[in-house]
């Protein structure tokens, strides 16, 4: 890793502490490059603003889910419980976020603010591998597409009203199981 990465890598940590202990809007770009080891010019050299760090751990974020996507999505099992992992994989993340501190909310919001297209990027390539594993595991590629879109929506409301990662995890899989059953029901 060059010394670039590496100090960018810092940056990146040390933000996602100083978000989750202090909030967005209470974090400065001295608390960042303070927590990082690093110096203020190097912080701002690196990135500019701190819309700019957090764009850039949100897209790091996105970017190690994904893989995690990716790999539940390849390992073998039967499609309900491979359904099960994906999204496992992909909202996990999520709700150790919202519930990683009182600024869990708050991180949220300004993801949606910040990065709001990254956003809907990452969502739409979590919604496609969804909609082809149920089009590969149903044999129709249009119902795939639709109820990948309807599961997402549901797993996006239990996460908004689960007050633990236990029940969230618990809602999630009976959610995936009574959709699972239903989806693969004959008309």
């Amino acid at each position: 890793m060059s010394s670039s990465a590496s100090t960018s890598q810092a940056l990146l940590d040390g933000a996602m502490k100083q978000f989750a202990q202090h909030g967005f809007a209470k974090t400065s770009m001295s608390d960042i490059a303070k927590a990082s080891g690093v110096s203020r010019t190097s912080l701002y050299n690196t990135f500019p603003t701190k819309d700019d760090v957090f764009r850039a751990l949100s897209g790091r974020i996105n970017e190690r889910v994904y893989a995690a996507v990716v790999e539940a999505y390849g390992r073998l099992g039967p499609w309900d419980e491979r359904l099960l992992r994906i999204i496992n994989a992909r909202v996990s993340w999520v709700y150790e976020l919202l519930h990683a501190s009182e600024y869990g909310r708050e991180l949220i919001n300004e993801k949606n603010r910040i990065c709001g297209g990254d956003v809907l990027a990452a969502n739409d390539r979590f919604e496609s591998l969804v909609a082809k594993m149920l089009a590969e595991a149903l044999g129709e590629p249009k119902k795939g597409a639709a109820l990948a879109r309807i599961l997402i929506e549901a797993v996006n409301g239990i996460l908004e009203k689960a007050e633990t990662k236990s029940a969230a995890e618990q809602n999630v899989a009976l959610l995936v199981s009574v959709f699972c059953r239903g989806a693969a029901a004959k008309d």
